[in-house]
């Protein structure tokens, strides 16, 4: 296996662990991975897959912004250039929105060839999910407001690569005609809504019971260690504060609520906060099913 292919499969483990825990915000819930994947597969078809540093930037182009990933490591894992592409992609994140929209704008023309190409694909990536999976709340004039800030952006930064400029008008063309038939919808996005709740991300939601065998008081810092542990390996986690009779007794307990396809994944939680919360057993309870996972079982 060549050093490249070896350099670029380093950098997808990277991007995975780092974006472990994120997701689109869309109503499909997409692993924000799919967006990184699609925005370096769109570099590799513009460039024949001639250029690996740039598809390795183009993977990472989010790492600084959304995972506190530094420049520093990203260029002693991937070299100077992959660091300086994802710096340049970067917003300021201390600025108000349109503060960084307008700089993005203002910037972009004075930015190198490369660096453009990576915000380019990027656009391309954000046009598909406008359509597909958009946020909460966008109707039919906030998706061709933003629609048409990302023609007003790639405008400024024409003449990175026609390749990539030819994608972005077709997708635009698409989008806009797609957005304007779903205008009569009484409920933006409801039906990409029902349509993914039934098939796509409708997934099992797990309930983890924290029993308080030791029968004692819990307290704030019992939620966030909870909470903590459980958002370690999960994009999301529910902690809620409860009472609970068992065996005879009232006491205080901890419910921790996760979606995930993985039981394999929530039984190994369940066995780390029984060690950590040094309890007897934790509870697992899924589409009306209880089982107890007692920590004898992690000795």
């Amino acid at each position: 296996m060549s050093e490249e292919i070896l350099k670029l499969s380093r950098a997808l483990v990277f991007a995975a662990e780092a974006h472990r825990n994120q997701r689109r915000k869309g109503a499909a819930q997409e692993p924000y991975i799919d967006h990184l994947i699609e925005v370096m597969n769109l570099v590799g078809e513009a460039t024949g897959g001639a250029d690996v540093d740039l598809m390795i930037a183009a993977l990472l182009h989010d790492a600084i912004e959304d995972t506190g990933v530094g420049a520093a490591e990203l260029e002693a894992r991937f070299g100077a250039r992959v660091a300086r592409i994802v710096v340049e992609n970067s917003d300021d994140m201390s600025l108000s929105k349109p503060e960084r929209k307008q700089r993005r704008l203002a910037s972009i023309a004075g930015k190198p060839v490369d660096s453009r190409m990576v915000k380019l694909a990027d656009v391309i990536s954000n046009l598909h999910s406008v359509v597909v999976s958009a946020p909460a709340g966008w109707g039919s004039e906030r998706k061709i407001g933003y629609l048409e800030s990302c023609r007003d952006l790639v405008a400024a930064g024409r003449g990175a690569s026609a390749e990539l400029e030819e994608t972005f008008a077709r997708t635009a063309e698409t989008v806009e005609q797609a957005i304007r038939e779903m205008d009569g919808m009484d409920i933006e996005g409801q039906r990409a809504a029902v349509r993914h709740l039934e098939t796509v991300i409708g997934q099992p939601v797990h309930t983890l019971y924290l029993p308080n065998t030791g029968l004692r008081k819990l307290s704030a810092p019992d939620i966030e260690r909870l909470a903590e542990m459980a958002a370690h390996y999960f994009p999301s986690v529910t902690v809620v504060e409860a009472h609970a009779m068992v065996e005879g007794k009232l006491r205080p307990v901890l419910l921790a609520r996760i979606r995930s396809d993985d039981s394999d994944a929530i039984v190994a939680l369940a066995q780390r906060l029984g060690l950590a919360f040094d309890q007897d057993y934790i509870g697992i309870e899924v589409e009306g099913r209880y089982v107890r996972v007692y920590t004898d079982d992690t000795a």
